[in-house]
């Protein structure tokens, strides 16, 4: 049963003739039309089998959700980011159980759908968190602005505004007319904008470049933000609240720990955004490697910073 499966999945994967059609469409790289599509491919096996697990709520979150499920932003994203949430009230003990048998049910899944491919040696997990790369065949050149596989990422920090179930759908089936590939609750726009806010601060202020881990791509988080100013905007105080709370819960991790207050630290995170020229480089790079937008609405840094800080305005009101 497993290896008829197989092969009908295999049989779907898209034809290269039509990923570089697509590809010259979207004037993109068609490294990124493949792993669109394999990304969608990995979302639509996960939708219809996290249902399997009673305990907990999967919900999508993080920038591939603010493109692929609200289409809100116009760049790739290659991390598929879940946010966790038990339902009712569970022991410790079970709450462990629930975790274990949703990692177990996607290794299951993932082992049966072979055209996404799955090491159980590169997992990694804590007590809050697991995650592991993904891989596909790969019948394009790989791009350099890529990583090699996808990266999928659970995390048990429960979202604090309720998920709202969008459709997915990938470029090839946007291009050929086709229905969205499949469905998945989504976190809403305003708390992964105020996620990102947070997330942005702490990762300017204790940023090293010299660290052999350094993250140049942090400035996704000042183009995403800007692309959600509207949203944002029109929940102001859910937003403040949110991004506090959120910056809070990140303080409590010593490797982001930035020994200051939320608004000062904003303050300080916009000065080095401003005077670091490197920034305005490192963005531009980043623009031009993973938006597919049209020309005239890229987001240019510039504009990015203006609206940084009308954004961080919400905050310190």
């Amino acid at each position: 049963m497993d290896q008829q499966l197989n092969i009908n999945v295999s049989h779907n994967i898209p034809e290269p003739d039509l990923i570089q059609e697509v590809a010259s469409h979207r004037n993109v790289s068609e490294a990124f039309i493949e792993k669109d599509w394999f990304a969608v491919q990995a979302l639509k096996l996960i939708s219809s089998n996290i249902s399997e697990i009673e305990n907990i709520q999967t919900i999508f979150s993080g920038g591939t959700s603010l493109s692929k499920g609200h289409g809100l932003i116009q760049r790739f994203s290659e991390d598929l980011d879940f946010r966790c949430h038990y339902i009712g009230s569970l022991s410790q003990g079970q709450r462990r159980n629930a975790k274990r048998e949703l990692r177990e049910c996607l290794i299951r899944s993932l082992r049966i759908e072979n055209f996404l491919m799955f090491n159980e040696e590169l997992l990694q997990q804590s007590g809050k968190y697991f995650k592991f790369p993904l891989s596909y065949p790969k019948n394009t050149s790989i791009h350099d602005a890529l990583r090699t596989d996808l990266e999928l990422e659970f995390s048990f920090t429960p979202p604090r505004l309720s998920p709202v179930s969008k459709p997915i759908i990938s470029m090839i089936n946007e291009y050929l007319g086709e229905p969205a590939e499949t469905s998945i609750a989504c976190m809403q726009p305003v708390e992964i904008g105020a996620d990102k806010l947070s997330a942005l601060t702490w990762r300017v202020l204790k940023r090293d470049r010299t660290n052999i881990n350094d993250d140049p791509t942090l400035v996704r988080h000042i183009h995403d933000l800007c692309a959600l100013e509207q949203e944002i905007s029109q929940h102001a105080a859910q937003f403040k609240s949110i991004a506090i709370t959120s910056f809070e819960g990140d303080q409590e991790r010593k490797n982001r720990d930035v020994n200051g207050g939320f608004v000062d630290s904003i303050g300080i995170m916009i000065d080095r955004l401003k005077s670091d020229l490197l920034y305005a480089q490192e963005y531009r790079q980043f623009a031009e490697a993973m938006s597919y937008a049209n020309d005239d609405q890229q987001i240019a840094f510039e504009k990015a910073i203006l609206s940084l800080e009308r954004i961080a305005s919400y905050v310190s009101d």
